[in-house]
């Protein structure tokens, strides 16, 4: 599923409570363009100093950081309709992840600093609340970048993939979660390697606590999100 830009702009928490005639105004005064890259084309480098956020509207965007000897660590992936790099634009500081796409992926770029002076946000009030949604968009991901380190920081492996559980709202609700990632990502993503997470995974099928189905986990025994 592809997005358009009115229906990535009516799910995106940066323009939330804006009519689509001040998307428009909006858009204008953002300098916004869409741009296609290919699956594994960078979208952000490491250091790079950027002046625009972007919204996926097709495809899937990967965020990843680097330690000093080369070794990535998935952040977070980025679907379509959702925003990112707003932080880095509005700070005007280099980037210290890098941002590729994992699929064909088109994304609209929109100059959120242009928005944010003290005299746009007094005179318009499509600056004022869009100020309002980026600080409040901020705070949540910032939370979510914190619990990324609780959750790493575990020394146990299973301990990892509980928290990240925990994390997500379809496996408390529905039991199930998909993974955008696959296995070797999805090692990655928990700073483990794939062969100790197979174990790991293994064990916890054989003890009755999950099932695997493809990209997806089903939680079997509920009560081990409360341990």
């Amino acid at each position: 599923m592809s997005f358009t830009i009115d229906q990535a702009l009516s799910q995106s928490e940066i323009f939330k409570g804006l009519s689509k005639s001040q998307w428009e105004t909006a858009l204008g005064e953002l300098d916004a363009y869409t741009k296609s890259y290919k699956a594994g084309d960078l979208l952000i480098c490491i250091g790079d100093r950027i002046s625009k956020a972007g919204i996926v509207l097709r495809g899937l965007a990967r965020i990843e950081f680097y330690d000093e000897a080369g070794s990535s660590s998935i952040i977070a992936d980025v679907g379509e309709g959702t925003s990112f790099a707003e932080a880095i634009a509005a700070g005007g500081i280099p980037s210290v992840v890098q941002v590729s796409a994992v699929y064909d992926t088109d994304v609209l770029w929109v100059d959120v600093g242009r928005l944010l002076s003290a005299d746009a946000v007094s005179q318009s009030p499509v600056a004022a609340t869009i100020l309002v949604n980026a600080v409040r968009m901020l705070s949540r991901k910032n939370m979510l970048l914190n619990k990324k380190m609780q959750m790493i920081a575990q020394k146990r492996l299973r301990d990892r993939i509980k928290l990240y559980l925990l994390m997500q709202r379809s496996a408390r609700e529905e039991g199930r979660v998909t993974f955008s990632f696959n296995r070797s990502d999805l090692a990655r993503y928990f700073s483990s390697d794939r062969s100790a997470l197979s174990r790991e995974l293994a064990r916890m099928s054989s003890e009755g606590i999950i099932a695997l189905d493809d990209r997806d986990i089903i939680l079997l025994k509920s009560d081990f999100l409360d341990r």
